[in-house]
């Protein structure tokens, strides 16, 4: 509906994680340095953290993403599963069948196929997202996976992914084996004002604004407010606002208008003003 109106080529601020808007503020450089270390000194265990919303999957897109062909990925986001769940779900993942009986079965095929791909000079990463909704069992049956060897080395390497809820599951006296053996651990911090106005400013510029500040520093400083650094947050806000700005025939966004974004947004209701329109000048 607004990007016409703003000369958008498309919609800057969509939800649905997409690498072409991929911004790297400093934390996000250093997590996804962390992640792509981890893997290449074959680490058994990658932890990452970080809030809702904060990027932790448009990371592990990127880490996939930089991977070349000698490194077989198995990823799953839905982890409210059992243990034969997962197992079955990184056969799959693997270009098994699944279809073993047994769990000892599904071990024997799993353990094959990684010794055979260990065997060519090759790699395996079991990238887990939302991790922290794992049960402590299978938390446990990960940190068997981690055992199957060959040659003298792991033939699984496994990113656990999460909300920091799944840092305090891993203090759980029952799953310090696991906590002991993760060699690489990194939190993915919400990102400052600064950054905020750059994330914005670079999602305008990907999506082909020819003016880059429809946001000006009072609406950066509002959105870092309202959000609190949090990606997420930050793209319903500036969404909301710019759809805000194309029902007002507003040509830049001001304070005022991601104030009444969020109050719309918070109350589902439109926001009700009265008085002047400081946005007004710029319109």
């Amino acid at each position: 509906m607004y990007t016409a109106f703003y000369q958008l080529n498309e919609r800057p601020f969509e939800l649905t994680p997409d690498l072409r808007f991929l911004y790297l503020s400093p934390k996000h450089r250093e997590a996804l340095a962390h992640l792509s270390y981890g893997v290449a000194e074959r680490k058994v265990f990658v932890q990452l953290t970080g809030e809702v919303g904060t990027g932790k999957t448009l990371m592990l897109d990127a880490l996939v993403h930089g991977l070349d062909a000698t490194t077989r990925v198995a990823r799953i986001t839905n982890t409210t599963i059992s243990k034969m769940d997962l197992l079955r779900a990184l056969a799959w993942e693997l270009g098994l069948s699944g279809d073993a009986r047994t769990k000892m079965e599904m071990l024997r095929e799993i353990s094959e196929c990684l010794a055979r791909w260990s065997a060519d000079g090759r790699n395996a990463v079991f990238v887990i997202d939302e991790a922290q909704n794992l049960e402590p069992p299978v938390l446990e049956e990960i940190r068997l996976l981690s055992n199957l060897r060959s040659l003298d080395r792991s033939t699984l390497q496994i990113v656990l992914a999460g909300q920091p809820e799944l840092r305090a599951k891993l203090e759980d006296p029952e799953l310090r084996q696991l906590r002991q053996r993760i060699g690489i651990r990194y939190h993915l911090e919400p990102l400052s004002q600064d950054e905020t106005g750059e994330y914005i400013r670079h999602r305008l510029g990907v999506a082909g604004a020819k003016d880059d500040r429809i946001f000006d520093a009072s609406a950066i400083e509002a959105v870092y407010e309202f959000s609190q650094g949090i990606p997420r947050m930050i793209n319903i806000i500036c969404d909301n606002s710019l759809l805000a700005g194309y029902a007002d025939g507003k040509r830049w966004i001001g304070r005022r208008t991601v104030r009444e974004t969020v109050e719309a947004l918070e109350t589902r209701e439109p926001a009700r003003t009265s008085g002047g329109d400081p946005d007004a000048a710029r319109t």
